[in-house]
């Protein structure tokens, strides 16, 4: 059933390709072609085909790019485009190809940027901004390199707080805290123990609302009383 969809969409691809023969910056047509490249790759990374996935994905990019290079897109187009390139980003990470992660996601925060200069007071794209920098010190941290995660953490709670200011979203409070956790872990990491601790009782004060046998929550108090006793 999956192999007969493949089939469908690199059919409607090969369609829109020749549409695009006739009118190469038709933007409904580069759109649906992008689309229909997003599905292949979902289909094909639903496969574990993660190369193949990869440079599907990488085509709907470049899809993608005339469209919104060629009209003045508004913000939620290159939101939406910043959104495709982090998901890119995140099949290296699957695939361990690490450098082209690092490349693809700084593309991802310079098309977030350009989205915030479009719509400065859109909660949203600080927001995808945030998630994307936060990705970036996860994966300096996977890598052990607890240095160069710093301050990508310190950006993206930067950009929360911007979004939240904005417009306060629980949603957004709630990632900002667990952001906020993984810094403390990485400040641990550096022997930092004093900003672990901060960071670790701030993500609890935006937790507060949860139930107390919040997983979140009984981890966050976890690790506050053993960086307490240490100190």
């Amino acid at each position: 059933m999956q192999q007969q969809t493949i089939e469908t969409y690199i059919q409607a691809i090969a369609i829109y390709d020749a549409a695009l023969k006739f009118a190469s910056n038709d933007l409904k047509t580069l759109k649906r072609k992008g689309f229909a490249l997003e599905k292949l790759s979902e289909l094909q990374l639903s496969q574990q085909q993660y190369t193949e996935a990869i440079e599907t994905l990488k085509q709907a990019i470049a899809t993608y790019n005339s469209a919104f290079s060629t009209y003045h897109s508004d913000a939620s187009d290159i939101s939406y485009h910043g959104m495709i390139i982090e998901r890119l980003a995140e099949l290296y990470l699957t695939n361990k190809q690490y450098r082209e992660a690092f490349a693809t996601y700084q593309q991802a925060l310079t098309t977030y940027e350009t989205a915030i200069q479009l719509a400065p007071v859109d909660f949203c794209n600080h927001g995808l901004k945030a998630g994307a920098l936060a990705s970036v010190a996860d994966l300096h941290c996977g890598l052990s390199q607890y240095t160069q995660a710093v301050p990508y953490y310190q950006q993206a709670i930067a950009c929360y707080n911007t979004s939240l200011e904005i417009k306060p979203l629980k949603a957004n409070e709630f990632d900002k805290a667990r952001v906020l956790q993984r810094w403390g872990n990485c400040f641990q990491q550096l022997s930092r123990n004093s900003q672990a601790l901060e960071c670790y009782q701030t993500a609890l004060e935006i937790l507060s609302e949860l139930p107390p046998t919040d997983r979140h929550i009984l981890s966050l108090e976890e690790q506050i009383q053993k960086l307490s006793q240490q100190s």
